[in-house]
């Protein structure tokens, strides 16, 4: 990516994987994006297919990379002494329906990736799929971020992580 300019997320994750991969990350809102694609003052965009499909940025963007580089999650977070004090019959149904829930959107967001997919193959966009081999060299080329979260975090914290 060496001599691209990304927009991404205001993230030092993503800001550091797009310089390790040879980019010049910027962070920058949404819809100042969209205008900077649309002028050409960057040349990608760091997105899921179905952003950028919604936000119309695949009518200025010919070539889309299908690298699954980052994973962002909606965690669902609870008061533990208020969730405990809960009869136990409420707690099971209420672990049951976030089970059900995460099953469901993680479902959803595939279709929504296909359906943005379809859309940006139908706006004679192209869509590249890495090989396993492409895959390792773009894994391998950001591998430095894993010790350099190492020597920022502590273990306690990484360990949360299953790190």
């Amino acid at each position: 990516m060496k001599g691209l300019t990304i927009r991404v997320l205001p993230s030092k994750v993503q800001a550091r994987t797009f310089e390790l991969l040879g980019a010049d990350p910027k962070v920058m809102d949404l819809s100042e994006a969209i205008e900077a694609v649309k002028a050409g003052r960057i040349d990608a965009q760091e997105n899921p297919f179905s952003n950028t499909v919604t936000y119309g940025v695949h009518m200025y963007h010919r070539f889309h990379s299908a690298t699954n580089h980052f994973y962002l999650s909606r965690p669902i977070f609870f008061h533990r002494q208020t969730f405990d004090a809960w009869p136990r019959p409420l707690q099971d149904t209420f672990r049951e329906a976030v089970h059900e829930a995460v099953g469901f959107q993680r479902d959803l967001h595939v279709k929504e990736e296909e359906d943005a997919m379809t859309a940006i193959r139908a706006a004679s966009g192209e869509i590249l799929e890495l090989t396993p081999e492409e895959h390792a060299a773009f894994a391998a080329a950001v591998t430095p971020i894993y010790a350099e979260a190492k020597r920022e975090y502590s273990r306690e914290v990484l360990g949360l992580l299953g790190v």
